[in-house]
């Protein structure tokens, strides 16, 4: 027995796509700068420091300063010394004067005025540390800064821009078909 057959086939469509892509250059040279700045201008100005050194107390406590002040010194104790030295003889003119005393009071003088120091100072400072008077005065310094401005010139450069365009194509790269076809079809075979 023959029967006829149907056969349907069918290819789908393929696209195609090809694509360059686009390139760019861009070449960029640096722009020119020129940079100029002038110097400031300064002016200073200072007085000198001032350093005073006074050792002439130092000196009188060693012995060694000028005579007149040294003699002024001592002449200047003179008055309290008078008194003292007068108290002093009125003492010793009561102790001899004092009979009712067992004591010999012209020995006793006598070995008192043996060990009596003296009693003008003749040093008219006493030494010290700070006999040496120091004085520093600071200087002073003035300043004065101009300051300039900086110049400064930039020329640009326009940067080379090249571009090429890139291609897209899309093509058909296979067309869609339907085959039908009726064939003979048999059972038994």
């Amino acid at each position: 027995m023959n029967d006829l057959r149907l056969s349907i086939r069918q290819t789908y469509a393929a696209i195609g796509i090809h694509s360059e892509p686009s390139r760019l250059e861009i070449n960029s040279s640096p722009g020119e700068q020129a940079i100029e700045q002038p110097a400031a201008k300064m002016e200073f100005e200072s007085t000198s420091s001032k350093l005073t050194i006074d050792s002439t107390e130092a000196w009188h406590a060693l012995g060694h300063g000028p005579n007149l002040e040294w003699n002024s010194g001592i002449y200047s104790q003179m008055p309290s010394i008078f008194l003292q030295q007068l108290a002093r003889k009125v003492e010793e003119g009561r102790r001899m004067a004092d009979i009712t005393n067992p004591r010999s009071a012209f020995a006793d003088l006598a070995k008192d005025a043996l060990f009596r120091s003296n009693p003008v100072n003749y040093q008219i400072k006493a030494p010290g540390y700070n006999n040496v008077k120091v004085e520093y005065e600071p200087g002073t310094v003035h300043t004065e800064i101009e300051a300039s401005a900086v110049q400064i010139d930039y020329t640009p450069h326009r940067p080379e821009i090249k571009a090429q365009r890139g291609n897209f194509e899309i093509y058909m790269r296979q067309k869609n078909e339907i085959n039908i076809q009726v064939t003979p079809y048999d059972w038994y075979k």
